[in-house]
């Protein structure tokens, strides 16, 4: 097998279809790292003259030196076949030490195992736990299961194939879900794109949900790169949103309509007393009901608002993937669901545009009700999906000197760091300083 490096169209070829291909390994994305000054390579392995893994490089270097290649959610490659594992692996540790880098760091965009939507494991469906002890035969370090925030290794996905239309895939929605997404589309919430005109309208929201819910977003200047140097279908800024005033008169409007039903068939049931009527008086009582509860719950929305932004999720299409990067809902306007509409349309865009995926992207929470993250997780469920876990990061080193002497700092500053914690705690000293009194 050979190392070769790929131009940009070589490299979008191989990945744009590639089973494991995600936004992280996209040329959109590389793009975007070039614009901002990481250094990145598209490599490639032939073998026989053909084109059998490929991925991208990352190279990162901290205050020291310390230099680390990673290829997140890569290499794209059959990892069913061992040599061919074994041979990219020791050909990628070989470059990366002509790079100069101490570490290298792949996460294959594989299952580490199958599971259903409520976590359960299915090794019957698909088990790649043998590969995890291959790659560790490698030389590298797993780094373990738990939810990793910088390289996302537990996700929700809904798979879209062999849904016919938008009616086939609501009704593989949960009953809560279906009807949030009825009640946002009647009460006039729509979805916007963000483009570097409105981008301040999607960072302010994104800004509010982060600080209300406690997520990391990206500074502004981040998003405003990405829309400059990516596709309009790869990044998608999207907003939803509600006009207030109109939203008021709308359902002003249906209420004096339904009124003058209600009205009106009372007088005939008083004057008939025909039956049919009477239980049409009921229905038509809930709407009534309905309708001024809805006024009710809004009046703390003046007209003044005027048009608001009520969510704001960054989305990312690339393969055959729609991938909810990171969003959330503005908590005072959570009343008209607007992440249940940017996912419904979201959805909406990923099956008419010939998606395979949708991946609602980082979840946590699976466990049981008492953990962090749990709501988003059944909120999740709703649309229907199965729980994924990768087979997680890995580590080796590729010069050994380097690695072990970094880690063997590292050790030391902790422990130092310990040493000064304790100096700082009235009363109380650590054993070596009983000598320096």
């Amino acid at each position: 097998m050979e190392f070769v490096l790929l131009s940009d169209a070589d490299y979008e070829t191989f990945a744009k279809g590639h089973p494991q291909g995600s936004f992280i390994q996209s040329l959109d994305l590389t793009r975007f790292q070039r614009a901002r000054g990481q250094e990145v390579e598209l490599f490639g392995v032939n073998s026989g003259g053909t084109l059998v893994a490929a991925g991208k490089l990352v190279y990162s270097s901290n205050r020291i030196g310390y230099k680390v290649a990673d290829c997140a959610k890569g290499p794209l490659m059959d990892y069913s076949d061992p040599a061919a594992v074994r041979s990219v692996v020791e050909l990628l540790k070989k470059h990366a030490a002509s790079k100069k880098a101490a570490e290298l760091r792949i996460s294959p965009n594989v299952k580490y195992m199958a599971r259903d939507e409520e976590g359960a494991e299915h090794p019957e469906l698909e088990d790649n736990r043998p590969l995890l002890k291959e790659l560790e035969g490698l030389g590298f370090k797993h780094q373990g299961f738990d939810m990793n925030f910088a390289n996302i290794n537990w996700m929700f996905i809904k798979s879209l194939d062999g849904i016919a239309d938008s009616e086939e895939l609501i009704m593989g929605m949960n009953y809560r879900t279906r009807k949030a997404i009825r009640k946002a589309e009647k009460n006039g919430v729509y979805l916007e794109q963000a483009t570097l005109e409105t981008l301040d309208d999607f960072y302010t929201a994104l800004q509010t949900a982060g600080d209300e819910k406690g997520f990391t977003y990206r500074e502004r200047e981040y998003y405003e790169q990405l829309l400059r140097t990516t596709s309009d279908e790869f990044t998608k800024l999207m907003m939803a949103k509600i006009n207030i005033p109109e939203y008021r008169r709308s359902i002003t409007e249906r209420l004096d309509a339904e009124s003058k039903v209600l009205n009106d068939l009372k007088r005939e049931v008083e004057e008939t007393g025909s039956k049919k009527k009477a239980n049409r008086v009921k229905v038509v009582q809930d709407l009534v009901d309905s309708y001024e509860r809805s006024l009710k719950d809004i009046e703390r929305y003046p007209d003044s608002v005027g048009v608001a932004t009520v969510a704001a999720i960054h989305f990312a299409c690339s393969g055959d993937e729609v991938t909810c990067v990171i969003g959330g809902t503005v908590q005072d306007y959570i009343y008209f669901n607007g992440a249940t509409s940017l996912y419904w349309g979201m959805l909406l865009h990923a099956l008419d545009n010939g998606y395979s995926r949708y991946n609602f992207y980082g979840t946590f929470g699976i466990q049981g009700q008492d953990e962090t993250g749990h709501g988003g997780y059944e909120f999740k469920k709703g649309f229907g999906g199965e729980v994924v876990q990768l087979i997680g990061d890995f580590v080796a080193p590729v010069s050994p000197i380097k690695y072990n002497g970094y880690r063997a700092a590292r050790k030391l500053t902790g422990v130092a760091r310990i040493v000064l914690g304790k100096l700082r705690e009235p009363g109380k000293l650590p054993i070596v300083g009983k000598f320096l009194k």
